[in-house]
């Protein structure tokens, strides 16, 4: 049945003449990938998403946290995260073929209504990433979201019913828990995805964590002991992730201003922007940056 899948993949993009990279598709929130070649790891924001591995294989690490998945299997995101992945199975011959779906809370939480209420156990509490086997079920819905992308015109018919249908059995299966625990508006999760959008959104602020626990409707204690359960950091440490992260796009797009892009993601000091960049990154701005676009040059010349 996966077969099918990576089939239904290959013909949309041999069609379009795109060889590898991220390719936004007309389903909303499918992106597809594919690489030749393992990748380097490189941090990124994860969001509330199902990533698919239909060829090749993945890791991704969040803390000490390690998973593995690879063809057949999903990594689960239910909270944004941010998180460092890599592909580590690829080659020009088999290449690396991967979907991600991203998951609609609203449609998820009117699915979830309609079903009968699940007694949830302590110990499955959610952790923001996990890697599941996926069923025929969920890859038979897969296959028949992705042959959509070849009749563009049908996205607005049966698209709806599509994401319906998978948001239903992602919550029958053993990704249920999870989900639960992302749409139930009073769980800890639901809270603290408030609080991850606020800083999301202005990273560049300078914030109090007493302000992001109130929009999350949490004390403080309880606040920073779910944040970090989930995300691995505090709510300062994952701001500064994020400036970093910024930093890095703004400074690979081609800013050569180390100082001016510090200034932009929010840092008051550009010789603390440069020791936290080292820290994060393994080099400096400058340096870190000429290496990555040595790396796409030789890439590129081979």
């Amino acid at each position: 049945m996966l077969t099918d899948l990576k089939n239904a993949l290959k013909r949309y993009l041999s069609h379009r003449d795109q060889g590898f990279g991220i390719f936004q598709t007309p389903v909303p929130g499918m992106v597809i990938g594919r690489a030749a070649a393992q990748k380097l790891p490189d941090y990124a924001i994860y969001r509330p998403a199902l990533g698919v591995v239909v060829e090749g294989a993945k890791q991704v690490w969040l803390g000490e946290q390690v998973l593995d998945y690879a063809e057949g299997e999903a990594l689960l995101v239910s909270v944004s995260l941010l998180a460092k992945g890599v592909i580590t199975r690829a080659s020009v011959k088999r290449p690396f073929l991967g979907i991600s779906v991203e998951l609609d809370v609203a449609v998820l939480r009117e699915v979830a209504a309609m079903l009968d209420p699940v007694e949830e156990k302590t110990a499955s509490a959610n952790t923001g990433l996990s890697v599941h086997v996926l069923g025929p079920e969920i890859i038979d819905c897969l296959t028949r979201l992705a042959r959509l992308l070849e009749t563009p015109d049908s996205l607005s018919v049966l698209y709806p019913g599509l994401l319906r249908e998978l948001s239903f059995w992602l919550l029958k299966g053993d990704t249920g828990a999870e989900l639960r625990a992302l749409v139930r508006p009073d769980g800890a999760s639901s809270r603290i995805e408030r609080a991850l959008a606020i800083l999301r959104r202005d990273f560049a602020t300078a914030m109090r964590v007493e302000d992001l626990a109130a929009a999350a409707g949490m004390s403080l204690t309880s606040f920073h002991r779910h944040f970090k359960a989930l995300t691995r950091v505090t709510p300062i440490q994952y701001q500064k992730q994020l400036r970093l992260v910024e930093a890095r796009r703004i400074l690979d797009a081609g800013a050569d201003n180390v100082t001016g892009t510090a200034f932009a993601v929010g840092y008051e000091s550009a010789a603390q922007f440069s020791r936290d960049y080292a820290r994060f990154y393994g080099l400096p701005p400058k340096r870190d940056t000429l290496s990555r676009r040595l790396g796409l040059t030789s890439k590129r010349s081979h």
